[in-house]
């Protein structure tokens, strides 16, 4: 995470490398989280983030997949407070 005043708002970057999966299973992952991300864009500081995730999340189902996000924006907006 690095904050940004100067940005309208948060630009999120994910990276999933092939040991996440095949091509169809990192795209999958891609998709939900950026579905996810967009539901917690309001709570995020303006700057730029990187997603990275491991192969247990390609497994994950949406609901935990989701609580596992909701974890990482409220330390992100923790940091960004500090």
């Amino acid at each position: 995470m690095v904050l940004d005043a100067t940005l309208p708002g948060p630009l999120v970057g994910y990276a999933l490398g092939r040991h996440v999966g095949s091509a169809v299973a990192r795209n999958r992952l891609r998709r939900q989280l950026r579905e996810l991300v967009k539901s917690h864009e309001s709570r995020l500081s303006p700057g730029y983030y990187v997603i990275s995730a491991g192969p247990k999340a390609a497994g994950q189902s949406s609901s935990a997949l989701a609580d596992s996000l909701t974890q990482l924006v409220e330390k992100c907006s923790a940091g960004a407070r500090a």
